[in-house]
Order: structure tokens, then sequence, then C-alpha cells
């Protein structure tokens, strides 16, 4: 038998590989002895992870509590999470930083926003992709044209036209 060559009162001490005696199966609750008599608990680590299962399968999801501003999708803004509708937040942002140039008698790039109609010609309500969150997001072509904040103005479009469909008022 291999022996560790460490002497404690002029002996060396053997290391002995330990196996069960009794002839129980593995699984059973039933403690296995070893040569000496010692209890080798076989049953601990399935019963540790029976309990960990259950105790998983108690957790119960909740509703979140924080109902401030997610910071989507351009980070946090001054807007909050109030729905969002074209007559009450974004016609404002349009009348003061898009109508010189896209209204009704230079509509520049053939898109005017002077009524509802006309800025929902050719959009998709729902769709992130429309060519008004495209060009008012960051990095955008219109985007730079926002006067004040225009991170906010920006998550006023977005939100309006991807989260809200577009809705004409609330």
């Amino acid at each position: 038998m291999p022996s560790l060559g460490v002497p404690s009162e002029g002996r060396r001490i053997q290391v002995r590989h330990v196996r069960c005696i009794a002839a129980s199966h593995p699984m059973s609750a039933e403690p296995c002895r070893d040569a000496a008599g010692r209890t080798r608990l076989r049953w601990l680590p399935v019963f540790l992870g029976f309990a960990a299962v259950f105790a998983a399968s108690c957790v119960q999801g909740q509703k979140a509590s924080d109902t401030g501003d997610p910071g989507m999708p351009f980070g946090p803004s001054s807007i909050g999470v109030q729905p969002l509708a074209y007559q009450q937040d974004v016609k404002p942002i349009f009348d003061r930083d898009c109508l010189s140039c896209h209204g009704a008698r230079r509509a520049a790039g053939n898109y005017s926003v002077e009524t509802y109609t006309a800025t929902m010609a050719g959009q998709r309500p729902g769709d992130a992709s429309s060519s008004v969150v495209v060009d008012c997001s960051p990095g955008g072509s219109m985007y730079r044209y926002f006067s004040g904040d225009a991170v906010t103005g920006a998550t006023i479009v977005f939100r309006w036209m991807v989260y809200y469909n577009g809705q004409q008022s609330r």
C-alpha cells in the first residue's frame, strides 16, 4: 500500500481507499460503513440535490416594482413612462423642429409633418425600421435638428411609433 512517509510516533501512515463494507444500494438512505466502522454518507449529495430542486421550485416570479423610465431605447430621458400620442406629444416636436423643412409648402424629401395623415404616409406603425424612427434616432439624418434635449425627442418619436403604434390621440 502507498504510504505518505510522514512519521507519527515512529510509524508510517498508510493511505487506504475507503470502500463500503455493507452491501447497500448507493441511493439508499442507509449509512455505509468503512473498514474502521466510520459512517459514510453516500446519500448526502442526492439529498442536497433534491433539496436544491425543491427550493428552486418554490420561488415565484413577481411583477416589477420599478415603473421609472427604463431608458429605452436611447438611454434615460425626461419623458417617463406615460402613453404617447401624435397630437399631444409628437406634433409639438415636429412643429418646432421639422415643420420649417417638412411643411406643406416645402416638403423636403417629399415628406411632410404638417398633419397626422401626412406624417403617417409610408410609415409602418409598430416597426422600428420605419423611416421616421430611423431618421430621428441618434445617428439618423434628422436627429441633429432636434432642439433642446435631442435624446428625449428621439425617444418620444421612437416610443410613439413603435410602442404606441403611431396613435393619433389619447
